[in-house]
């Protein structure tokens, strides 16, 4: 963003302004630590809802073959006699039916679900297995199975007369015929030698007898899934939700260096601004975009370089005013003094050139006045004495005051006087000097035979009985629109070209006011050129009770 004042441009610094970098740190800095607790919560909450939800499976799965078991262990009970013999080969075939759809489904769960399942009779004996173990060469001779349990895992089996026992009770015993438990480590050092823990879930065969209302315990069934099975789901949920947290950050940064971008340039640029105009440069502009609160504000730092740019206009166009004024007759006093003393001008002419010596010292002393009333107002150091003041006497009075340079222009003097016999509350002297001021412009910029005219009437549309309403209004050249905004700014004078008196200072207007200000009151003007000026201002009025 570049902005342009006399006959330079300035290009804003490439520097990277602190204020970016504390936006950068705050806001990674809050995004690392609002990511690590979502992070932390969500690898909690996945590792708990996994671990829940594969524990349920394996579960169902236990639930499952116990339910195959069942069938299997009734049609042995169903098809053998006292002496535990087969009733018909009928009977054994669907013994041997239920007993191989009992292995399939072990089967089924180890490569689907990567499960290790081990059955075990009443007598804690490992009646069945998948992978199967050693010593059941037999089943797979019949099934055609060749899968066998790893050497690690069998050695920690227990092996007496020709069977595969669990060594540890808490391997074999659930404490519960309806419920289950779990293991997430080693099921009691099972598994230790294994690379990864398991999930393990070991649930009671209850089997209810024929003729009997409890039921018995068959043993148990155990099935074990490697936990990395978990780990696994758990990582790939963690993974999408890293790579979708670094997404989100990178976007985020984006948008954090544009956003940031656009406030920091325009700061750095009103810095550069404000360098140029201590210097005195007041002709710098700062081009803006938005039209939000750094273009608000851009907005206001180019209003106050033109604000300081026509103070400065003002004050070299014052200072010279007022050097001419103060030169002019110091020069004329110091020509006629010397010419009196010097015997140049003779003694009959001393008293006339004496009196324009007077008008000259009088002059400048209501200019250096004028001066320091201004002052004054503006350092807040006047005291008001406020009381009250009969409004139209006051008005009528004051135009009295002047009707020598009113009378001296052929001007004609009009009052309307809407509110009758109204008391104001005031201080005198000051509000005095408001209404001459505003007569003397009026009467400056009015040609000969012109009109101004005094009115008074309550303010607003519901007749407001707290303030009343001034009117001065003349039949002048009016005011340009476009100076009406600094017409009571100190120092200004109009373009030269609309004033047939060139004397002022441009102190009148502002002096009025800072004394309505004083008060706690306003002045306007309305303007048209060619057709007149109206000032308008209120005071506030006296209530007696």
């Amino acid at each position: 963003m570049l902005f342009s004042g006399k006959g330079k441009r300035f290009i804003a610094s490439v520097k990277k302004p602190s204020i970016m970098k504390k936006f950068c740190v705050c806001i990674i800095t809050a995004i690392t630590a609002s990511s690590l607790i979502a992070g932390i919560i969500m690898y909690h909450y996945t590792t708990n809802y996994m671990t829940e939800s594969k524990t349920q499976d394996v579960a169902d799965a236990v639930y499952d073959v116990e339910n195959l078991y069942s069938q299997m262990y009734t049609a042995y009970i169903n098809n053998r006699n006292d002496k535990g013999e087969w009733v018909s080969s009928e009977g054994e075939q669907e013994y041997k039916k239920y007993y191989i759809g009992l292995l399939e489904r072990l089967e089924l769960y180890n490569r689907f679900l990567n499960v290790y399942g081990f059955i075990t009779d009443s007598d804690g004996s490992i009646f069945l297995s998948y992978p199967l173990l050693p010593n059941m060469t037999g089943i797979s001779e019949t099934s055609g199975r060749t899968d066998f349990m790893k050497s690690d895992i069998t050695d920690k089996l227990l092996l007496k007369n020709g069977k595969y026992y669990f060594k540890k009770d808490e391997q074999y015993y659930t404490g519960s015929a309806s419920g289950y438990t779990v293991n997430n480590s080693d099921f009691y050092g099972l598994y230790k030698d294994e690379a990864d823990n398991y999930l393990s879930v070991t649930k009671t065969i209850a089997y209810i007898y024929p003729g009997s209302d409890n039921p018995g315990n068959r043993g148990t069934i155990t099935l074990s899934m490697p936990i990395p099975e978990i780990t696994k789901t758990r990582s790939n949920i963690i993974g999408c939700f890293l790579i979708a947290t670094a997404i989100s950050v990178v976007i985020e940064l984006i948008a954090l260096f544009l956003i940031t971008k656009e406030i920091t340039d325009p700061i750095r640029e009103l810095e550069n601004m404000t360098k140029e105009m201590s210097e005195g440069n007041f002709n710098i502009k700062i081009e803006h975009r938005s039209n939000d609160e750094v273009g608000a504000l851009i907005k206001s730092y180019n209003n106050m370089a033109d604000a300081l740019k026509r103070l400065d206009v003002m004050r070299n166009d014052f200072i010279a005013g007022i050097s001419h004024e103060l030169r002019t007759p110091m020069t004329s006093i110091g020509g006629f003094i010397d010419g009196i003393l010097d015997g140049i001008i003779p003694p009959e002419k001393q008293e006339y050139y004496l009196k324009i010596v007077k008008d000259e010292i009088t002059r400048m002393n209501s200019l250096v006045n004028d001066l320091l009333n201004m002052a004054r107002l503006e350092s807040g150091k006047v005291e008001l004495d406020m009381l009250p003041c009969r409004l139209n006497e006051l008005l009528s009075n004051t135009a009295l005051k002047l009707e020598p340079i009113i009378d001296a222009k052929n001007i004609s003097v009009e009052f309307d006087f809407a509110a009758k016999n109204c008391d104001v509350l005031i201080d005198k002297p000051s509000i005095e000097r408001v209404i001459i001021n505003l007569i003397q412009n009026a009467v400056k910029f009015t040609d000969a035979g012109g009109r101004i005219t005094i009115r008074t009437a309550l303010c607003g549309r519901d007749k407001d009985k707290d303030k009343i309403e001034i009117t001065v209004e003349d039949t002048g050249i009016g005011i340009a629109e476009d100076e009406i905004p600094f017409i009571f700014e100190k120092f200004y004078k109009s373009d030269k070209s609309r004033g047939l008196d060139k004397k002022g200072t441009g102190l009148g207007l502002a002096i009025a006011k800072e004394i309505l200000m004083a008060h706690g009151q306003d002045i306007r003007v309305e303007s048209t050129l060619g057709v007149g000026s109206r000032f308008i201002f209120t005071l506030p009025i006296y209530r007696k009770d």
